[in-house]
């Protein structure tokens, strides 16, 4: 039992450690992470050598540094290859089906057009449907304007200088600058709308999935038809999709807060 728990220790004062450099800007002087870790100097020395001995880190004797080593970036490179955005968010859009009712849809950005990834359709009879490949423009749907609204400013700002902005109802945004306007309203309360700007039937609410870079990699949209939910009750969700939301961005590493604000 106390082999076990000695094991158990080493363990997870290793992980601080990679933990603390994964985390680092640059690479890192010995004094630096054994303050960072408040391990002991001994015991910050001995985690050093086992991991480094292993390949996990890499010491440069010049600089007197430490920093992650190649083998963490081949396990990681082994994830990614591996890694499905469909798979990851299934339990979180079932999940959001369930307190909704309403159509799941998971999404990503390809230039100036989103492609539908994936689907949980809703239980009741007329549903507002996304085939699975199909695409539409980013300026009139939630989906779009949630996985834009956190790139940088500059690339904003390129994106609705390049959209078309074809009307496809009334409500459709018409110019560059309401789609930035609506970004900001993104940035602000953490998820997007498409308030009958798509279809004159459909509203939909989005919120953006986050990668362990802090970078957008898809988005998850609850959609209704407009007959069926009052827009204040599809905002009621926001809760639940920014949840669901933040839940598949921390299964692939994203370590930030959660986003939003409701209103």
């Amino acid at each position: 039992m106390a082999n076990k728990i000695l094991q158990s220790s080493i363990l997870s004062k290793s992980i601080l450690v990679l933990e603390t450099l994964g985390k680092a800007t640059g690479a890192m002087r010995y004094t630096d992470l054994v303050r960072e870790t408040q391990l002991s100097k001994s015991t910050a020395h001995r985690i050093l050598s086992i991991l480094g001995s292993e390949g996990l880190i890499l010491y440069d004797a010049d600089s007197k540094t430490y920093r992650l080593g190649i083998k963490i970036m081949e396990w990681a490179a082994g994830i990614w290859r591996d890694f499905d955005l469909r798979e990851v968010a299934l339990e979180e859009m079932r999940q959001l089906n369930r307190e909704t009712g309403e159509n799941v849809n998971l999404a990503i950005r390809d230039h100036l057009e989103i492609v539908y990834m994936n689907r949980v359709e809703s239980f009741k009879p007329v549903r507002a449907v996304a085939a699975l490949g199909s695409r539409a423009s980013i300026h009139c749907t939630g989906l779009g304007k949630a996985l834009t609204a956190f790139l940088p400013s500059e690339t904003q700002v390129q994106i609705a200088n390049a959209l078309t902005y074809t009307a496809m109802t009334k409500n459709t945004l018409a110019n560059a600058q309401g789609f930035l306007d609506k970004l900001a309203d993104a940035r602000k309360f953490g998820y997007a709308l498409d308030d009958c700007e798509f279809r004159d039937e459909i509203r939909c609410i989005a919120a953006p999935i986050f990668d362990f870079q802090g970078a957008t990699v898809g988005g998850i949209s609850v959609t209704s038809l407009v007959y069926r939910v009052p827009r204040k009750t599809l905002l009621s969700w926001a809760p639940f999709l920014l949840t669901a939301a933040h839940s598949i961005s921390r299964k692939i590493g994203y370590t930030g807060t959660p986003m939003g604000k409701v209103p």
